[in-house]
């Protein structure tokens, strides 16, 4: 158990019963459905003593707040409580201790009051790759102006554009919900070794290769990220797709794993992108179209 704190939701255990719970309400599960599955799912755990009994408290708690607690769930959750086993790691710390023990004790007094009415579950949102593999995008450095890195601001080229080529979908686990029927897709791109203006020579694409950089694994390989930024982050970025290639994945193949390197706001998106152009000015291999 990874815990960081007293309250209920402070460990990685009750945080994970918590959201893969509603996943499944999400994905359209009843509650029964989802209560046996999320049980099954982790039956191996279930009997740990430390982690166990966050389990059942975890369940009972998230299920009252979407009124739907069951009276089993309710029970099992009341009798870990009463029994005292989980304050049994807390007792080292007189102070820590009594503080889980007052959350424990609201816990108690929320499972024996009155059920909220059942709460309306929203559809479970689904990312989906937003390009196609084989698309070219211009982006213009900085360009929300939201970026206050001294590094990207005092560059000679914030504010100029540079261009990713779409190289392959990454796809990531939504909780424990089923890989097979539900994930994330999200686009995997590198960055070529070219800065210019917006008005881009589409031809200049045949010139043009991706950037290196050296891996985790300590080998120079193209300089592929995720772009794991949400709809209203790519919404300021005005990624804007200037070419595309229906053959470029017969020609170049796709890629599925950039070593789980990703881009996941503006910030280092633009940091990284200045600090790969001074690099590759440095090597003499930047094709510079701002002078």
């Amino acid at each position: 158990m990874g815990a960081w704190g007293v309250g209920l939701y402070q460990d990685d255990v009750t945080c994970d019963v918590r959201s893969d719970y509603v996943n499944r309400l999400k994905v359209g599960l009843s509650n029964i459905d989802a209560t046996k599955d999320l049980i099954e799912l982790n039956s191996d755990f279930i009997e740990d003593p430390d982690d166990g009994p966050l389990f059942w408290l975890a369940l009972a708690d998230t299920q009252w707040k979407y009124g739907r607690l069951l009276p089993e769930i309710k029970e099992i959750a009341l009798e870990y409580i009463r029994s005292g086993t989980d304050l049994e790691k807390w007792k080292e710390n007189k102070k820590q201790y009594e503080k889980r023990k007052k959350v424990l004790d609201e816990l108690e007094e929320r499972l024996n009051s009155p059920m909220p009415p059942e709460k309306k579950v929203s559809k479970l949102v689904i990312r989906k790759a937003k390009w196609k593999i084989g698309d070219v995008l211009l982006y213009r450095i900085n360009n929300a102006d939201i970026i206050k890195h001294e590094i990207v601001t005092n560059s000679k080229w914030n504010h100029k554009y540079v261009m990713f080529r779409v190289i392959g979908v990454a796809t990531f686990n939504i909780g424990s919900l089923p890989r097979d029927k539900y994930y994330h897709e999200m686009n995997i791109v590198g960055l070529y070794n070219w800065v210019g203006e917006k008005e881009v020579d589409l031809g200049i694409l045949e010139k043009v290769e991706f950037l290196k950089e050296v891996n985790v694994f300590g080998k120079k390989t193209n300089m592929m990220r995720i772009f794991s930024l949400r709809r209203n982050q790519l919404k300021l970025m005005n990624l804007l797709v200037v070419a595309e290639d229906e053959n470029y994945i017969s020609k170049h193949g796709i890629v599925t794993d950039p070593v789980g390197i990703t881009w996941g706001n503006e910030r280092n998106l633009d940091y990284d992108i200045v600090m790969a152009l001074q690099e590759a000015e440095e090597e003499n291999i930047l094709i510079d179209q701002t002078k």
